[in-house]
């Protein structure tokens, strides 16, 4: 892979995942959008901004299918919006 920025990240099934990119992919003033199907924790996205930083790169936000957010101070700091939010989906 090449030079690469790495991190483990607890994902939203619980177990450990390892993330990485490439430093030639991600550069200063660079904007960044998170897109995900589904956000439980928000482990994979915060480790995911995590690396953006790092590279000196912008986090624009994380947008997902259905928020399932335990949190709501990560989904803050995420800047996470969701088409559904888990509720809807129980209510079918």
């Amino acid at each position: 892979m090449g030079a690469a920025a790495r991190l483990t990240a607890v994902n939203d099934l619980r177990s450990r995942l390892d993330l990485a990119v490439r430093r030639s992919v991600l550069r200063t003033g660079d904007r960044v959008l998170f897109v995900d199907e589904w956000a439980s924790t928000g482990g994979q996205a915060l480790a995911c901004r995590q690396l953006v930083e790092d590279a000196g790169a912008r986090w624009a936000g994380a947008a997902v299918v259905v928020d399932a957010m335990e949190s709501s101070a990560d989904r803050r700091a995420l800047d996470l919006r969701g088409v559904l939010h888990i509720r809807e989906l129980n209510r079918r």
